[in-house]
């Protein structure tokens, strides 16, 4: 489906945007800094470049993994090799210009990559056994080109210059730096002593805010300062399993998450504005949190003074009530890290609680009071409060846990608020990017940020993709971590797909943690559609519209008509109508190309209900209008349509279809023309060019699912020509044209063995018995076991003897009777080795050897078959007294009647009795013949010849062999056994 861009101001954007950036913090090109995360079902790599970069991934060997970038760069591994993580246990740089890395990973795991945009992620899931050991990354270095005179240590980077942005914050503090020795010519190796992971909890908005975490009553607070978050923390690490959310509290002015506190771990706060993290480990580096000050006091009164704690980024004071010990908690959200309380404390008044973010406190009297002033966080009560030196509380370790108190709501939830983003609309984009843009010089990084990112969904929610995704791309810039946002994912996930960058889109909206919620299935079932999935697009659409409801026009006309398709092509006629009702309400503000697409859609629906009639006033227009895409969709479906009603033929349709094939080129729609058509010419008989233009459109879209399941209709069209009656009418030059073009298409299975045996029985009824040998031939060699390699050989041999290669013949014998020997004593019939003696004599007496033909079959019993054979070779040979001998048994096994007229063959079998009666000189039983056979040959038109050849013999008449040989036909007695094997079922062996 098409649409219009709004790109006419992204790059104007960008231009402001990056001078905005470079004014606030200088740029060190040429450098890279890698960064290291464990998650948990994969570990992480990103490369952070200062601008886009073009790479490649290969996988070499099964674990060695090649990233080559297309730009020159130093790589800055500092913050990765204080940050050991499973899986990757080395990285060798091969060069810097270009900057190309190898990595060690195991050997079964699995591998994904993705650009997050400047940066390039690699990630390595965790191999079927579990993840790896957690090892420091060993990085490597190219050599020197001067080689060292002598092994060097190695010295730990400062960490302290100056960078361009914050890198992601480590997970454990930087580890110990151990010497490596350096062999000559040999790449420099940093190798690091492995730190403990820490686990982490993060909590994160599209939008900043205020956060506190303490501990109480053996219990970690994870406290926000806006009501209206919609994720709990994420875990990730070793321990992510120990801290599980066990219950959240909504208060007035914000809400706590809350889950079991570290028991003998040291935990610390990290970030700020939107993502906020919370490190739990024993390796951890703390800092000194502020002491509080007092002022006021009066050492003469017990009640005197204040305090206050000097935490300058207070934000805001939220009070809860604890479910677990029912007291009163007053806690002080801050906007970073940084600010924090520290140990616990104990007041004659109130108790200060272990914080690493913020402060919290529990008041011993009701009238204890917490205001956030200049300077910082005052308490304080009316009269004063009662201040004793040493009032350091020991820490808390009781631990109470009760059941998790969330529950699926989440999955209700809304996470785009596309109209309250909306900020009046496009007519107001352009103002609301000045007065966003205008000020970002003079903000923070946290509020640029937060900017970056209002007028991002305010794009969004205009349906302007680009220009979402550029700014988003800007806001990421400024923080990193914002990539680890779900709800920053979600919004960049959205500016993707309307940008029609599928695959990156896709990547974002996958998240684990997003796919709770039901909003976010709209999307994904919109990206598998665009992208030609039609079945996954069905099963992810949500049963609940409600949220598409509250969607702006621009955002709806993009993805409803693409939803309804979906629904359609599931069979889900209700969703159906509702999605198209939604966006019939839109019509009057759809541009053209939707329009168009609403009407198919509801002419499609329309067939789906069986209304035809409405389904052809709705796709005529279309069919004949100036829409190209449109004009072909709606052309293809009405032909389809009336060759199901039977108001078109297929050979009629052709025409239609063959218009159609050149009305839209080069995407999926041309893949289904090509497809129809070559499947409407394989209707009409044409066989040959319907599966070319079928194949054709294969080639058009290989690898997709519309692709493959072209491919699939063109084996199973195959395959029904060649296993049915169909066959019959193809001449048999056809058939093997046919099977030669489209050989690929013939099943490994049992039914491919039945096409070409089938085929091998229509090519020998023709008379064509090299061709249908040769299939017969291939087949054994290439495609049978078992005893069907002795059914094969016997019929291929029979084949060979039809077409007089006795050579060839034996060939085939000889690898049956070898097969044969190989089979279970239970299929080693007496009848099989009786068959293959026949054809054996029967190849050796059209070689010339009728002795030891007929010697092969001495010791066989004298079947009809047998005696057809034995005479067959004697009368070839000219042994006249074995050919009458022979004949006559044949005489016998036909019993013929005395009282019946003769049939046409067995006239024909008593002449040439007669005649090799004659040759050898049996007179007695010559005689006997005549006598007995006179009044029936009399009624036939061979009654002379007969009378002449069985009279007497008389002086010239019929005297030399030639002249009685002349007056019978050729017959091949043993042809009608042959014969028996051109069928793909002969006789049971």
């Amino acid at each position: 489906m098409r649409h219009s861009l709004h790109i006419s101001n992204f790059y104007i954007l960008g231009a402001v945007l990056i001078c905005s950036l470079l004014s606030v913090s200088p740029v060190r090109a040429a450098e890279v800094k890698l960064r290291s995360g464990a998650h948990s079902e994969y570990s992480r790599l990103v490369f952070d470049w200062q601008s886009r970069v073009g790479y490649e991934v290969e996988r070499p060997q099964k674990n060695r993994l090649v990233v080559s970038f297309d730009k020159a760069a130093q790589l800055d591994a500092a913050a990765a090799q204080s940050n050991p993580v499973p899986n990757i246990t080395a990285l060798d740089v091969l060069s810097t210009d270009p900057l190309r890395v190898t990595l060690n990973i195991p050997e079964d795991s699995r591998i994904r990559n993705l650009r997050a945009g400047n940066k390039v992620v690699i990630d390595v899931y965790h191999p079927p056994g579990g993840p790896q050991a957690k090892t420091a990354l060993n990085v490597t270095k190219p050599p020197a080109k001067a080689k060292p005179e002598q092994p060097k240590k190695v010295e730990k980077k400062s960490e302290e210059k100056t960078e361009e942005k914050p890198a992601a914050p480590a997970a454990v503090p930087p580890a110990e730096v151990v010497a490596v020795p350096v062999e000559e010519g040999k790449p420099q190796g940093i190798k690091l002593k492995a730190r403990e992971l820490a686990t982490e909890i993060t909590t994160s908005s599209f939008q900043n805010f205020g956060m506190a975490a303490f501990e109480l009553a053996g219990r970690l607070w994870l406290v926000s300062d806006k009501t209206d978050l919609l994720l709990k923390p994420q875990l990730s690490g070793p321990l992510a399993e120990e801290f599980q959310l066990i219950e959240h509290i909504d208060a007035d002015q914000g809400k706590a998450h809350i889950v079991p506190a570290p028991v003998r771990k040291k935990f610390k706060g990290h970030g700020g504005g939107a993502v906020w993290k919370i490190l739990i480990s024993d390796d951890l580096v703390t800092e000194d949190a502020p002491e509080p000050l007092r002022s006021g006091v009066n050492r003469q009164s017990v009640r005197s003074g204040k305090l206050l704690w000097p935490l300058k980024g207070a934000r805001k004071v939220v009070d809860f009530k604890d479910p677990l010990t029912g007291r009163d908690v007053k806690v002080v959200t801050v906007v970073d890290a940084k600010q924090f309380s520290g140990p616990p404390r104990e007041f004659v008044d109130f108790d200060v609680l272990h914080s690493v973010i913020g402060l919290a406190i529990v008041p011993k009297t009701s009238d204890v009071s917490v205001q956030i002033v200049r300077g910082g966080v005052e308490i304080s009560r009316p009269d004063g409060l009662t201040m004793i030196d040493g009032e350091l509380l020991a820490s808390m370790t009781s631990r109470k846990e009760t059941k998790d108190a969330a529950s699926d709501a989440e999955s209700a939830q809304r996470i785009f608020d596309f109209k309250a983003w909306q900020l009046g609309g496009v007519k107001a984009a352009h103002e609301n990017k000045r007065v966003i843009l205008g000020g970002l010089m003079d903000e923070t990084e946290v509020a640029r940020s937060e900017n970056l990112i209002t007028l991002g969904k305010m794009y969004a929610s205009n349906g302007m993709g680009p220009e979402a995704q550029g700014v988003l791309n800007f806001a990421a810039l400024e923080r990193p971590d914002l990539w680890s946002s779900p709800e920053f994912s979600a919004l960049y996930g959205v500016a993707a797909t309307l940008s029609n960058h599928h695959e990156e889109a896709y990547g974002h909206l996958s998240r684990d943690i997003l796919k709770s919620f039901g909003e976010i299935q709209f999307w994904r079932s919109y990206i598998f559609a665009a992208v030609g999935d039609w079945a996954q697009a069905g099963e992810v659409l949500p049963d609940n519209l409600g949220p598409l409801q509250d969607y702006p026009v621009a955002v709806q006309n993009r993805i409803l008509p693409e939803l309804a398709e979906v629904a359609l092509r599931a069979g889900d006629l209700e969703k159906a109508q509702k999605i198209l009702k939604l966006a019939e309400g839109n019509k009057d503000s759809m541009l053209k190309p939707q329009r168009a697409a609403l009407m198919y859609l509801q002419g499609e629906a329309a067939r789906q209900k069986g209304d035809t009639e409405k389904t052809i006033e709705l796709w005529e227009p279309l069919a004949t209008g100036k829409d190209d895409l449109y004009r072909a969709k709606a052309g293809l479906a009405l032909t389809r349509l009336k060759i199901n009603q039977g108001e078109m033929t297929p050979e009629d349709s052709v025409d239609n279809l063959e218009r159609l094939r050149y009305a839209w080129r080069g995407d999926q729609l041309e893949v289904t023309i090509n497809y129809w058509l070559g499947r409407t010419y394989f209707e009409a008989k044409d066989y040959l060019r319907g599966l070319k233009i079928m194949r054709d459109a294969v080639t058009y879209d290989t690898g997709t699912p519309l692709g493959q399941r072209v491919a699939g209709e063109m084996g199973d069209l195959f395959s029904d020509l060649f296993l049915g009656p169909d066959l019959d009418e193809v001449s048999p030059l056809d058939a093997v044209s046919l099977y030669e073009e489209f050989k690929e298409l013939v099943p490994l299975d049992e039914r491919g063995d039945t096409i070409i045996e089938r085929l091998a029985e229509h090519l020998a009824t023709a008379d064509l018995f090299a061709r249908a040998g040769n299939l017969l031939k291939y087949q054994m060699d290439h495609r049978l076991q078992g005893v069907d390699i002795y059914r094969i050989g016997v019929r291929l041999a029979a084949i060979r003897l039809l077409d007089n290669q006795p050579d060839q013949a034996i060939a085939a014998l000889n690898t049956a009777a070898a097969k044969l020997e190989e089979l279970p004593d239970e299929l080693k019939t007496p009848k099989r080795y009786r068959t293959i003696s026949m054809l054996r004599a029967r190849a050796l007496s059209r070689k010339g050897r009728p002795d030891q033909a007929l010697a092969l079959l001495n010791d066989l019993s004298r079947t009809p078959d047998m005696n057809r054979l034995r005479a067959d070779i004697a009368w070839t040979a000219g042994y006249w007294d074995d050919a009458a001998e022979a004949l006559g048994d044949v005489v016998l096994d036909q019993n013929i009647s005395l009282t019946r007229p003769l049939k046409d063959e067995n006239t024909a079998l008593l002449l040439q009795q007669a005649v090799a009666l004659n040759l050898a000189g049996d007179r007695i039983a010559l005689a006997n013949m005549r006598e007995k056979y006179t009044d029936l040959m009399k009624q036939t038109d061979k009654a002379k010849i007969f009378d002449v050849i069985t009279r007497p013999r008389q002086r010239g008449v019929l005297a030399d062999r030639d002249t009685l040989l002349s007056v019978v036909s050729e017959v091949d007695l043993f042809k009608e056994f042959l014969n028996s094997y051109k069928s793909v079922e002969p006789p049971t062996n």
